[in-house]
């Protein structure tokens, strides 16, 4: 994986970086260990991948706000 396509994916995640191994263990180790009330449940860790790209709102506050109100109801 080129430093570049690194970048531009993880641009648009919630979470702006790649996950390491050690947090997946975590979660792994917390469902081994602590979750034992947990039954029937999906725990995905990607960082908020599964949720969708962010699109980065302008710096500009004037257009910042104009597409937020596009939202509003």
């Amino acid at each position: 994986m080129t430093e570049q396509f690194s970048d531009e994916v993880s641009s648009v995640q919630p979470i702006l970086r790649f996950g390491e191994a050690v947090e997946v263990a975590r979660m792994a180790r917390f469902l081994f260990t602590e979750a034992t009330y947990s039954t029937g449940s999906e725990f995905i860790v990607d960082g908020g991948a599964a949720t969708g790209q962010v699109i980065p709102l302008p710096t500009n506050l004037a257009s910042r706000n104009a597409i937020l109100n596009q939202f509003e109801h």
